[in-house]
């Protein structure tokens, strides 16, 4: 794929789109003392939205968009472990971890005794 060049309207577009961002932002602060948040954030949101549908105009926006389409279509084809899978699988490794865990313990305390007598400060 060829690298294409940015238009000036593209850069147009997108200086637009920040626009409409940070005057979602200053509109968030602004009216921190009048308006509840809950509703400025909405506005807030309302705003991406709008930046968000203004800058899909561009070629580099309209791949964006291109790829977060593809990417559901790949994650729709995810097939989710069942809940009994999940739960065997959970108790495996925790059963394993269990296991590695009296392992590392038995061996730390025989080289720990091993160590010992050869400095030693086994004191027996």
């Amino acid at each position: 794929m060829a690298a294409e060049k940015t238009s000036a309207r593209d850069y147009l577009i997108w200086s637009i789109g920040l626009l409409i961002v940070a005057a979602g932002f200053y509109g968030f602060y602004q009216f921190s003392g009048d308006v509840i948040t809950p509703i400025r954030a909405v506005g807030l949101l309302v705003a991406i939205v709008i930046a968000a549908f203004v800058i899909a105009q561009t070629t580099r926006g309209r791949e964006f968009f291109s790829f977060l389409r593809e990417a559901d279509v790949e994650r729709r084809k995810v097939v989710w472990p069942t809940r009994s899978e999940t739960v065997q699988t959970t108790l495996v490794v925790i059963v394993l971890t269990i296991i590695a865990s009296i392992v590392l313990f038995i061996l730390d305390t025989i080289f720990g005794w091993v160590i010992r007598q050869l400095i030693g400060a086994g004191g027996s």
